[in-house]
C-alpha cells in the first residue's frame, strides 16, 4: 500500500513539472484507492468471519441471560427482535 501512495505522489510531482499527463496521475490515484478499498474489504471480511466463528463455537456465552436487553436474532431478512421471528425457525 505504501508503494501505491509513493507512486501517486511521484505522478503528482511529475505532473506539476510537466513530465506526466493528468491521466497518469489519475491512474496512479485510482490504483491507490483500489488498494485501500481492497484492504478495507479484507479487514471487514476478517472481522465478519471472526464473529461468525465465535458464534459457531459458542464463544462469549457464560450461560447467564440478561433479561434487561431484548434478544436479537439474525435471520434471512436481518436482525430483529426475537418476538418477531417466525415459528418455523
Amino acid at each position: 500500500m505504501k508503494s501505491y501512495g509513493e507512486a501517486a505522489d511521484l505522478e503528482r510531482t511529475l505532473f506539476k513539472s510537466g513530465e506526466a499527463s493528468l491521466f497518469d496521475v489519475l491512474d496512479a490515484e485510482r490504483s491507490l484507492y483500489s488498494a485501500e478499498d481492497d484492504l478495507l474489504q479484507s479487514r471487514i471480511a476478517i472481522a465478519t468471519d471472526y464473529v461468525a466463528l465465535n458464534k459457531a463455537l459458542g464463544g462469549g456465552w457464560d450461560g447467564t441471560i440478561d433479561s434487561t436487553k431484548p434478544e436479537i436474532v439474525d435471520a434471512e431478512t436481518g436482525p430483529r427482535l426475537a418476538s418477531s421471528v417466525p415459528a418455523t425457525q
